[in-house]
């Protein structure tokens, strides 16, 4: 429930003027490094022009308000925007309530709030506005825009009435400001600290990786999580179609598509997921990352990992078995030689617990192996949503069950339980002192590399 000041009758016109005034002086606001202050001054210029400081010195604090949640915040939604506890607003149609997605109130699914644009020409004139503000533009000709805000949450918004009835929609994932670490999801329990020195092991060998889970259900977080315990030393490559990933390496190449305007019907200037891949193959990263594959473009992404380097991406399924059958299926075509290349797939979904709450879970982790020309699925952890726990709690159990870590010990030359063991006990430290912020946790972390060259050294 949001409680907003209130304007009367006469301080409402006096609002309106201000903001056409605003609006035809945005240019030098935007220049002035205090906007709030050309706001505030804005208003007492205008007030002193047009005779009714008297008016706007009754009413300054609610004018002030509106302005610069209008001109500068995200307006009618500009509270929920602010709301760092929320996970996404959703509105479905102008003349109902806005919706949205509470972290800590998952069991309820979309809340109902008291905000609603209530006709459709305010909501279309706020999607113009709102487009405008992330450096884009939506009309007739182009109904359909899929943006980012500056702060970098996730827009996907339709106008008018060329494609959505009975009017325009709009639809914004937040991102946490601070983006999601290793150390919030074992605090959380989405995953156990074998299984985080387990995966970390995998990377360290350049292993390659797929997530796979439902729409919702974490994948990006995780794949975001998962790279920053990669070697802070490498070199990292990113593709996506909306940038969305924050990765701490300071050797970070980061790739997005291009796609013309609907209306302009030329795509020879696009440039798509897979010339990424083409390009990022000359760009000798350690390690590549694509956001997500869909389509043929996994191909490609499949012949990189083949180069030597490692690789790691999303993929929407219902668990392992069923990945690899789409990946086999048209139109993507993944021969079983080329999925061979794949090393692990982790599924991650949303469960609810029996406290009704809605979380999201690493729910299994399967090896992929080859035998006798096949390939071989290997549950190496899975989760039990009853005693909340995995299958497996041992360092001993592990490396019994697990190919691919003996496989990665030989690869990186290492004692596979004393490094697992270690890698645990750095993991346990950033858990303890509660470090959430990346670039701390690289400075924990970072300590295994540097013991690692030391002893090389010697």
């Amino acid at each position: 429930m949001i409680s907003e000041p209130v304007l009367n009758t006469e301080s409402h016109t006096v609002y309106s003027n201000m903001m056409q005034q605003l609006f035809l002086s945005m240019e030098p606001m935007m220049k002035n490094d205090d906007p709030v202050n050309y706001i505030e001054k804005h208003l007492w210029e205008e007030a002193n022009q047009q005779g009714i400081t008297e008016i706007v010195s009754k009413n300054f604090n609610q004018l002030k308000y509106y302005l610069i949640r209008d001109v500068l915040g995200y307006g009618i939604l500009d509270v929920l925007m602010k709301d760092k506890k929320l996970e996404e607003i959703t509105v479905e149609r102008f003349d109902r309530n806005v919706g949205i997605i509470h972290r800590q109130f998952s069991e309820f699914n979309i809340l109902d709030t008291n905000v609603i644009f209530g006709t459709v020409e305010l909501m279309n004139s706020y999607i113009q506005k709102l487009m405008q503000k992330t450096g884009n533009s939506v009309s007739s000709a182009t109904p359909i825009v899929n943006t980012m805000t500056p702060e970098g949450h996730r827009i996907i918004a339709t106008y008018e009435r060329e494609v959505s009835l009975p009017g325009p929609t709009l639809d914004i994932r937040k991102f946490a400001e601070e983006p999601y670490t290793i150390v919030h999801l074992l605090k959380c329990g989405a995953l156990n600290d074998l299984m985080a020195a387990y995966l970390w092991l995998l990377l360290d060998a350049k292993s390659f990786g797929l997530i796979v889970g439902e729409t919702g259900s974490g994948k990006t977080t995780l794949l975001n999580t998962l790279i920053g315990l990669a070697n802070p030393r490498w070199k990292i490559v990113t593709i996506e179609e909306t940038p969305e990933l924050q990765i701490p390496h300071y050797r970070w190449q980061r790739l997005f598509t291009r796609t013309s305007p609907t209306i302009t019907q030329n795509t020879k200037f696009d440039i798509s997921i897979m010339d990424l891949i083409k390009a990022s193959m000359r760009m000798r990263p350690d390690f590549e990352i694509v956001g997500e594959v869909r389509g043929e473009e996994a191909q490609y992404l499949f012949q990189s990992a083949a180069t030597g380097h490692g690789g790691l991406t999303t993929f929407h399924s219902s668990g392992a078995e069923s990945a690899l059958n789409r990946l086999a299926a048209e139109p993507i075509n993944i021969k079983m030689s080329q999925q061979m290349l794949l090393w692990f797939i982790v599924h991650v979904t949303r469960l609810r617990t029996h406290e009704k709450k809605i979380i999201r879970q690493i729910i299994s982790l399967d090896e992929i192996t080859s035998q006798n020309n096949n390939i071989q699925l290997t549950k190496v952890f899975q989760y039990d949503i009853k005693s909340k726990k995995y299958n497996i709690n041992s360092i001993d159990e592990l490396i019994q069950k697990s190919k691919r870590i003996q496989h990665a010990s030989d690869m990186l030359n290492v004692n596979l339980k004393e490094d697992l063991e270690k890698r645990i006990l750095l993991l346990s430290e950033c858990v303890q002192k509660n470090i959430k912020n990346q670039n701390q946790i690289n400075l924990i972390i970072s300590k295994y590399y540097d013991d690692f060259i030391n002893f090389t050294l010697v």
